[in-house]
């Protein structure tokens, strides 16, 4: 994938670098993840976990101008890949943000998320890295206060151990219910396909799908 490295102004628009080291020494510079702390106004606010290169996020992004949308992710490369794009459609409501999502738990404010999501994650296809699994007790934890009642979100994977996984973690919940009467959804179609979906389905893997929408006390 080639890619050029976003300038300065473009970069200060569109990308927020986040470190291990920051998150531990000096949390309280990092800047929350909320649309009021990156965008400066209270629009709705959705992310992405493992954005990539952002061509689905950025589709979003554009067709909903009066939401705010971050894609977090580790890669680099891919998250310039998606600055560029979201510059070259000069996006007002996009911004990438560069951290190991299994230590910025400490940037989500309760209440701050209206969708989440989690499509493609990294399965660990060794025995070693499946215990590093984005998807597990904490993650709907965290995301349960995080994100607004009656708020959503979308889990995709192509992968059949890890969906196997994410089916046992819901059946058991309460605070979550799915938006669909089946007890998963096959195929996701939309607008844009990320990376991730059109390699995956050109080698013919199944997606698995579920929807599901936050129960907090105050949404019924």
């Amino acid at each position: 994938m080639k890619v050029v490295e976003p300038d300065a102004a473009t970069a200060g628009k569109y990308f927020l670098r986040v470190s291990g080291g920051d998150l531990h020494n000096d949390p309280d510079s990092v800047p929350r993840l909320t649309s009021l702390s990156l965008f400066g106004d209270d629009a709705p606010l959705e992310m992405e976990v493992g954005c990539g290169s952002g061509e689905f996020l950025c589709s979003l992004a554009e067709s909903r101008p009066d939401t705010n949308f971050i894609g977090l992710d580790v890669h680099l490369k891919s998250l310039h890949k998606g600055i560029e794009a979201a510059s070259e459609a000069r996006l007002g409501n996009i911004k990438f943000v560069s951290v190991d999502f299994r230590q910025a738990y400490p940037l989500f404010v309760p209440d701050s998320l209206d969708t989440v999501y989690l499509h493609f994650p990294d399965p660990g296809m060794k025995a070693r890295d499946k215990k590093r699994r984005i998807f597990d007790g904490r993650f709907l934890d965290e995301m349960h206060r995080a994100v607004v009642a009656g708020g959503k979100m979308s889990l995709v994977t192509d992968d059949e151990d890890y969906f196997g996984r994410m089916l046992g973690l819901i059946e058991k919940e309460k605070r979550w219910n799915r938006t669909h009467g089946e007890p998963h959804l096959v195929g996701f179609e939309p607008k844009v396909k990320s990376r991730f979906q059109t390699l995956w389905e050109r080698r013919g893997k199944k997606v698995y799908r579920f929807e599901l929408r936050n129960r907090k006390a105050d949404w019924r």
